[in-house]
């Protein structure tokens, strides 16, 4: 708007000039032409328009700036945005790991050490000779526990051991039970009667005699033997039996051994020979 005012003063001062040189030029002329006629204006008028001062720029610019319209606004052009490029991305710095403190492991306790158990022995091949609980039961040459059909099974307990069980084997047309038990739980007479009782309960129908009673040492101990007979209902099928009864000092152990045949001659010497072969260790 300022702008608009002062452009406006400078085309009002300059017509304004242009008239004043007009007028001048104007006046010189009719000066020249008209001199005579000066006695003829009133002093009157001369003196007033000596006096009237001439029109001020301002009211003229007053005057002028009522008139003209304002001018068409110039469009102002709108800056162009230059395009800004996007920034490169900026790698995030790698997080800084905090050192951590290097503690001492923690002791490792020693586990307590594991008893090991000892090597299970492996059992001896069988042969005419079988070594274990505490005595040995010796064969003739030409026979083999092997070929036996040995089996061995508890008496008193749970499982065989050196205080008590049972050995069940064929010899040579005998069949021999042999079992073993502690020392205290009876005499060696009261092993016989026992044993023999125990052929009688196994044995529900047949009948048996006792005879020929006597005793006899085995591997240095003293110790008993009994024959009984044993036959069906009818009296046939006879079977004879031989009982030994005898104990172990060293293992505190009474034995008893009962061999059964039908051949009374075979089974005399089979029970001879396991009397003379066996051995308390």
């Amino acid at each position: 708007m300022s702008t608009r005012l002062k452009s406006s003063k400078i085309h009002v001062f300059l017509g304004f000039t242009v008239f004043l040189l007009i007028v001048a030029v104007a006046g010189c002329s009719s000066g020249e032409s008209d001199e005579s006629d000066e006695s003829i204006v009133p002093e009157e008028a001369t003196a007033k328009a000596e006096n009237s001062p001439p029109p001020t720029v301002e009211k003229i610019e007053s005057a002028a700036t009522t008139e003209p319209s304002d001018p068409e606004p110039t469009k102002v052009p709108s800056p162009i945005k230059q395009p800004t490029s996007a920034p490169a991305p900026t790698a995030a710095p790698a997080p800084t790991v905090a050192p951590t403190a290097t503690s001492k492991p923690a002791p490792t306790a020693t586990p307590p050490p594991t008893a090991t158990p000892p090597p299970t022995a492996t059992p001896a091949p069988l042969t005419n000779i079988y070594k274990q609980f505490g005595f040995t039961v010796e064969l003739d040459e030409d026979a083999s526990f092997a070929t036996s059909s040995l089996n061995i099974a508890d008496w008193l307990g749970s499982t065989a051991d050196s205080s008590q069980g049972l050995m069940t084997f064929n010899y040579n047309g005998a069949n021999i039970i042999l079992f073993w038990q502690p020392q205290a739980v009876s005499t060696t007479q009261e092993t016989i009667d026992l044993t023999y009782q125990l052929q009688q309960l196994s044995n529900p129908d047949r009948s048996f005699a006792l005879f020929n009673n006597g005793d006899v040492t085995v591997d240095g101990s003293d110790g008993r033997y009994a024959g009984f007979l044993s036959t069906n209902a009818s009296g046939g099928d006879a079977t004879g039996g031989l009982i030994g009864a005898w104990s172990c000092a060293d293992s505190g152990t009474q034995l008893s051994m009962t061999a059964t045949g039908p051949d009374s001659t075979a089974l005399q010497i089979r029970f001879d020979r396991l009397i003379s072969g066996f051995s308390c260790e």
